[in-house]
């Protein structure tokens, strides 16, 4: 329904908690990059722009800056804006802190880390990893006759099942203004694209079982 699709985004755009957020990231990106850019660099020429993509409106903000070459290299870029200010909130030390003791020093894995690369020519190109799968290979012995012995195949009278374990980050940032039910039905909406991605995969997978869900992380 693209009426009722143009009203999500207007309603995304016009949102106080949504913008606030934003400026918040906007600020501490900032922030971040001019401790490794020129002076004077550090602008911002998109601001809390709507992008629209098949399951998800995004409220998007551009922050550029020029890296400060005479002393500075791309690592120190990464180093001077990680871990991400979308992911932390501010004071980002400190938020951090609290998240891992909320989440009792549980492992976020790849989720809300740093994927990309750094070419031996100082190029580099790097994403926050959100929205994202991580699947392991288990395998499992199940007892399925009277022998024990293993086939050519690894798989033998008292075989071994190959289990997939999937664990799906998503997430949502909390402010002052935040309706907690609304937040969970953001992270929800957040994984809906990965979960039902994994679900089609997992159905086609014949051969293979997929075991333990997901774990949505926030």
């Amino acid at each position: 329904d693209e009426t009722m699709d143009a009203v999500v985004a207007e309603r995304l755009r016009s949102s106080v908690k949504d913008r606030a957020e934003n400026l918040m990231i906007v600020d501490l990106l900032r922030n971040d990059l001019s401790r490794v850019c020129e002076g004077g660099s550090v602008h911002v020429p998109r601001l809390m722009q709507i992008e629209s993509f098949a399951t998800v409106h995004q409220l998007v903000s551009t922050i550029r800056g020029t890296l400060d070459r005479s002393k500075l290299n791309a690592i120190d870029a990464i180093a001077a804006c990680f871990p991400g200010g979308s992911m932390t909130g501010a004071p980002k030390i400190r938020s951090v802190d609290i998240l891992n003791e909320m989440e009792m020093g549980s492992s976020r894995g790849p989720y809300s880390g740093c994927l990309g690369y750094v070419s031996l020519n100082g190029c580099a190109d790097m994403n926050i990893l959100i929205r994202s799968a991580v699947v392991t290979p288990s395998l499992e012995s199940e007892s399925i006759g009277d022998g024990d012995g293993y086939g050519g195949d690894g798989v033998g009278e008292s075989g071994r099942l190959l289990f997939w374990n999937v664990s799906i980050g998503a997430g949502g940032a909390i402010t002052a203004l935040s309706d907690s039910e609304d937040e969970f039905d953001e992270m929800m909406l957040k994984a809906r694209a990965v979960k039902d991605s994994v679900q089609e995969w997992s159905l086609s997978s014949s051969s293979s079982t997929l075991k333990g869900g997901s774990g949505d992380q926030s």
